[in-house]
Formats: C-alpha cells, structure tokens, sequence
C-alpha cells in the first residue's frame, strides 16, 4: 500500500481546517444570534429559546467518548463526513422549526453533529502525520474554529435582516456543501494510501496506558482541564456584564470581548508551538499562568481605565492556548494508537469545565451582587489547576516506571 506524501498530509491538514470552521462553526456560533427574532416571531421566553443552545454544548461535551470511540474503530474522516451531513440536515431542520419541540429536535441533531466535526476526530486525523509538530497543527485547526466564530454570527445576522430566519438557516445548510467536497476530495485523494511511520516524540510520560499510575494521571490531567475550562468560561462569559456593571459603554464592553477572542486566536498558535518546544503539560501550566494574570489585572485594574483591555488581551492568549489542551494532553501522554476514547473523555472534562464556569459565575453574583466575588473564586479554580499540574511533574514514567516482562 502506497505512503501518504506531503502533499496528502498538508492536504489532510486543510481539510481538517476547513471543516470545524465551517460546519462547526457555522452550525454552534450562529445559533445565538436566531435568539432575538425567534423570541420576536414565536413569543418564546429567552430561557426557553436558550435551552436550545444548552443543548447543544451539552451533546458537545457529552458525546466525546462516543465520538472518540467511533473515530478509533472505523475512521476520523468517516465520522467527519457523517457529522457534516447531520449538521447540515438540523439547519434545514431548523428552517422549518414552528414549535419548541421541533426546535428542540433540531437542536438535539445539531449538537450530534458539530460533536462528530468538533476538534476530535479532526486532531485524531492530524495527529499522526505530524510527529514533530503536532502542537502547531493542532493549533492551526483551532484557528479555523475562531475565524468560523467570527464569521459565522456576521454572515446569520445580515440573512436574518435582509431574508428573514427561514433562508438563513437554508444559507447555513447549504454551506456545508463546502465541508463535503472537501472532505469527499481527501477520500479520493488518499484513497489506497496508509499514514508513513512516524517516529514518536520522546515525550515525557508518552504511552501511559496500561502502565501503572495512569489512571491516577488521567484523574490529575482530567481535573486540571476541568479548573482551567471552568475558568475561562467564568471570566469570557461575564466579561461585557462586568464592564458595563462599572458604568463602562456597550461599545467599549464588546470592543474588550473582542480583544479577548482576538488574541485568543493567537494563543491558538502560541499554545501549540508551545507544546511542540516543551510539553503538552507546560502549554496547559502557560495557557493556566495567562489567565491568572488576566483575572489578577480583572480585580486590580480600574475598569475605566484603557489597561483593561491589555488585561484582557492578557486572558485571551491563555484563553486561547487552553483549547489546545486536550488532544495534545491525550497524544502525548496516551499515545496515537486507540486514543480516541481518551481523547473523548478529556474533551467531556473540559465540556464540563467549560459549560459550569458561566453558571456558577452568574450564580455567585447574584448571591454576593459583584463580581468581585465571582472571579475571586475562578482566581482559586486556575490556582488549584497550576498546583495540579506542578504536582504531575515533568516525568511521570521516572515515577511510575512501566511493568517489565518479568512481572
């Protein structure tokens, strides 16, 4: 059987770059922005309109074991042009929703399908053709993810002024025909040929499984990820609240959320070329130190003052090189070879982290009426992540050596 070339590896890359920013994104980043009008048409209540992004984020996170688990045993690319279909088929869907439980159903299928085009399966389908820089290329696809982000709100909400709901979510649904060629032409393309062996890194602590202590570093690794998801949510989500709380504009409030994501993008790259030159650990501890100095520049900065949005640019790089977190932590630590699992149980980790962080955010601010409070607390979840992960150390295997054949 033939060896992928570059070529056809840089071609995989592309293709798993195209597909979470468009039919990832395009499917979860835009469903926000339906809320307004679909409350205006159908006299929903915005909890009851909410609860359908809610679900979504749910099955995200829910389902990564399931996902992992599909991609192992049959193939990435597989399970990527299933979830494609299945989102473009819930925004046609959603098109003809008339009632909640037609929306409800819709959103349901939605959220299968952006979890089936979500980071694992297209980290699963990168990983092995990029030994040496797998940090990057991960990091290049989360990349798509926030140009989707972007994106895909500005394009929904000029459809939904000029053509109304209907034929923007028909629009969104037939965008997925650009995901589907692309993912149909890396069929074609690879079609005979098998991934060249590639040499793994000498990474400390790579293939875990098995060895002794490693359920114990799954449990570390999967409550750090927990901490620092939880963090970045509880900050992000509150931040224009926050802001606008203090007397600050709307318009200086979103232009600080803005500042946040943007540079969120580029500790996409930072966090990957970080693991690449250290660890999949040392990223997460950087991307954990970030968003501690954002929270501490949060309760000492006037939010008055034009240093916020420094202070927030600060958040953001860490913001963003979390995202990276769980595929690298499950490829370096666990290996390439049945994975996915792992991979899918990290991912519900960092859904759990991330869908808790908002809520209980907003829960401590209605108690204690400041987010003084509130982000005092998300100071402590990221400081217990930093110990966690300090207490994992650089070498586990000179901890935990593995059996020898003998025992």
């Amino acid at each position: 059987m033939a060896k992928l070339g570059t070529i056809d590896r840089w071609s995989i890359l592309a293709t798993a770059f195209v597909v979470p920013l468009v039919a990832f994104s395009f499917g979860l980043f835009s469903l926000p922005v339906f809320y307004p009008p679909l409350t205006r048409r159908f006299g929903w209540t915005h909890a009851e309109v909410a609860a359908g992004g809610a679900i979504v984020l749910l099955l995200i996170g829910g389902l990564g074991p399931v996902i992992g688990w599909l991609a192992d045993h049959f193939s990435p690319k597989i399970v990527l042009l299933g979830g494609t279909f299945t989102v473009a088929t819930s925004l046609a869907l959603l098109s003809r929703s008339e009632g909640l439980r037609q929306f409800y159903g819709a959103c349901m299928l939605l959220g299968i399908g952006s979890a089936a085009v979500s980071l694992l399966p297209t980290s699963l389908l990168v990983a092995p053709l990029f030994s040496k820089q797998r940090g990057l290329a991960v990091g290049t696809i989360n990349v798509g993810v926030g140009i989707g982000g972007l994106l895909s709100p500005l394009i929904s909400g000029t459809l939904i002024r000029t053509r109304g709901i209907s034929h923007a979510f028909k629009f969104l649904s037939l965008c997925m025909a650009i995901p589907l060629l692309v993912i149909l032409v890396l069929f074609w393309i690879t079609s005979g040929k098998e991934p060249a062996e590639s040499k793994p890194r000498e990474v400390k602590g790579a293939h875990l499984a098995g060895r002794p202590g490693a359920m114990r570093l799954f449990w570390m690794l999967g409550i750090s990820l927990v901490l620092v998801a939880h963090t970045m949510t509880g900050v992000q989500q509150h931040i224009v609240l926050f802001l606008t709380g203090h007397g600050i504009g709307p318009g200086r409030a979103a232009l600080a959320l803005s500042v946040l994501l943007g540079m969120s993008t580029l500790g996409r790259i930072l966090g990957g070329a970080a693991a690449d030159k250290f660890s999949a650990r040392g990223s997460l501890l950087l991307s954990a130190v970030f968003l501690a100095l954002g929270i501490v520049g949060l309760l000492v900065v006037a939010p008055n003052s034009y240093l916020i949005y420094c202070v927030v640019g600060i958040f953001g790089l860490g913001y963003g090189a979390a995202f990276n977190a769980p595929p690298l932590i499950a490829f370096e630590y666990f290996g390439l070879k049945d994975v996915g699992t792992i991979f899918g149980w990290f991912m519900l980790f960092f859904g759990v982290g991330t869908s808790t962080g908002a809520l209980v955010s907003g829960l401590i601010y209605d108690r204690a009426g400041s987010y003084l409070f509130s982000f005092t607390f998300d100071l402590a979840m990221v400081t217990a992540a930093l110990f966690l992960l300090l207490a994992i150390g650089g070498n586990p295997l000179a901890r935990e050596p593995a059996l020898s054949v003998a025992e």
